[in-house]
């Protein structure tokens, strides 16, 4: 499957996506608007919407929100998600597609999203869209293995069940530290400058059915077979039962801020 194809499977799995994909933290809004001087007067630019989930915390601060999102399910979800804040709207289209209105925002941002978008365009693309000193921030959510002999367990049925997977994915090799190719893109950028990075700590707890929905809104997970799927899911399944029933995943959460210079 190719890396267009995966970005794609998320709209295959919207309604289990908009169910079990957590949100993230409130801090991090916290210091997006602090970085930015932002006020509701600011409007913003969202790539990726998916069903909402970093679009709602923005949206009840009263900000005028425009998103992009490709997949046409979970557009649909999302504006149903958002139908209470009328200065939300989202159009379903590709980063790529759309015609960009320069200097028009205050903000840009993209959760979860910007390692999908296509590294030729994108951060021009987002520089072309803010006004001089606008802010781009890029973050996302990496699950981190359980701790224990569960997390033992269940890296034993993925070796034995579906030995290409594991938990180092293409989250926790962007979104995690100050060295990854995010922070790189945006640190040597020429439409950038006063780069940062900030990560937030926290764990998410699941019953089975959840846990099981989660992974199989993963794009690496939703490529394999539907039987090897099937089959790796009803394992997994059994062992977190075999372990109470429920599981708490470690989450880290990677912020990445930056400015458009003035003069780009």
């Amino acid at each position: 499957m190719t890396s267009t194809s995966r970005a794609k499977s998320f709209d295959r799995v919207a309604a289990a996506y908009d169910a079990v994909r957590p949100g993230y933290p409130g801090g991090l809004y916290e210091r997006i608007i602090e970085y930015g001087s932002l006020t509701p007067q600011s409007r913003v630019l969202e790539v990726g919407v998916g069903t909402g989930k970093a679009t709602m915390p923005l949206a009840e601060r009263g900000f005028e929100i425009f998103g992009i999102e490709p997949g046409a399910d979970l557009s649909s979800i999302a504006r149903a998600n958002l139908a209470r804040f009328p200065r939300v709207s989202i159009a379903t289209t590709t980063f790529e597609a759309w015609t960009v209105e320069p200097g028009a925002f205050g903000l840009a941002f993209s959760a979860q999203a910007f390692h999908w978008l296509s590294p030729e365009l994108r951060v021009r693309r987002f520089a072309e869209a803010l006004h001089a000193d606008g802010v781009l921030a890029v973050f996302g959510n990496a699950p981190q293995p359980p701790a224990g002999r569960l997390g033992d367990d269940l890296a034993a049925v993925y070796r034995m069940s579906a030995p290409s997977l594991s938990f180092r994915r293409a989250a926790e090799r962007w979104y995690t530290t100050a060295a990854s190719p995010l922070a790189r893109e945006l640190g040597e950028s020429r439409l950038l400058q006063d780069a940062e990075f900030k990560s937030f700590e926290w764990q998410y707890a699941l019953d089975a059915a959840s846990y099981c929905r989660l992974l199989s809104t993963y794009s690496d997970h939703s490529a394999l077979p539907e039987s090897q799927l099937a089959g790796l899911l009803a394992k997994v399944s059994d062992v977190v039962q075999s372990h109470g029933g429920t599981l708490t995943l470690p989450y880290r959460t990677g912020l990445y801020l930056a400015r458009r210079r003035a003069e780009a």
